[in-house]
């Protein structure tokens, strides 16, 4: 299933709070104070440590009470989202926020490989990164390979795209496959319409652009 528009428009505009460790982890299962004690200790540990707790929560609410998954599938599935918290935090080095420590997380999660999240980070210094990142995930999932989708997103955020860009390009691509365009053909036609606005790398004149067409800078000079 693709990523919906509003999963990744919320990294926009939703912010983070923390959960407090004080609520009441008993009721995680109800029934099984020992299946809920564990997961207690696991939201414990992963919040002494500094990472966000909220992907682990929202995890184990919708297992109970939407999947209906049994306890054992619940713990594995806790303690591989905080495990994967502490590979983003680690691949988002040195500073990430809450904000990109989820988004990489989830970006994880569907697939994408850490180098992808250093790479991402590397051409981002120290700007927030929770929105490219977000759009990574949901290029991916929409079927184009990782290496390029990471292609298109490190270079757009070199050449100065906004996280509305960002955003846009990853739920335009979304809608053109809903509607039956395949993978390829959405990327091109999105990415055309970018390099329209944003214009093409300038340091050789002619440059391959993020979507892998070779193009002609229009500025150069004949």
């Amino acid at each position: 299933m693709m990523k919906s528009a509003l999963s990744v428009a919320l990294l926009l505009t939703t912010g983070l709070a923390r959960v407090a460790v004080s609520q009441d982890t008993s009721a995680f299962i109800a029934g099984d104070h020992a299946a809920s004690a564990e997961l207690a200790k696991i939201i414990e540990a992963t919040q002494a440590s500094g990472l966000p707790v909220e992907p682990i929560v929202a995890k184990i609410r919708y297992a109970v009470l939407v999947a209906h998954a049994p306890a054992p599938k619940i713990i594995s599935t806790a303690l591989a989202v905080a495990a994967r918290l502490e590979e983003a935090r680690k691949a988002l080095a040195p500073h990430p926020t809450d904000k990109d420590i989820v988004a990489g997380e989830d970006a994880l999660r569907s697939k994408v490989s850490p180098k992808s999240l250093q790479d991402v980070r590397k051409v981002s210094a120290n700007r927030p990164v929770a929105v490219p990142l977000g759009v990574l995930a949901q290029l991916v999932t929409s079927g184009i390979e990782e290496k390029r989708a990471a292609k298109i997103v490190t270079d757009l955020i070199r050449r100065g795209a906004s996280g509305e860009q960002l955003v846009a390009l990853g739920n335009d691509v979304n809608a053109d496959i809903a509607v039956g365009t395949n993978v390829a053909s959405a990327v091109e036609l999105r990415m055309n319409r970018l390099n329209a606005v944003l214009g093409l790398p300038s340091a050789n004149g002619d440059a391959v652009t993020s979507a892998g067409f070779q193009s002609q800078d229009p500025r150069k000079k004949p």
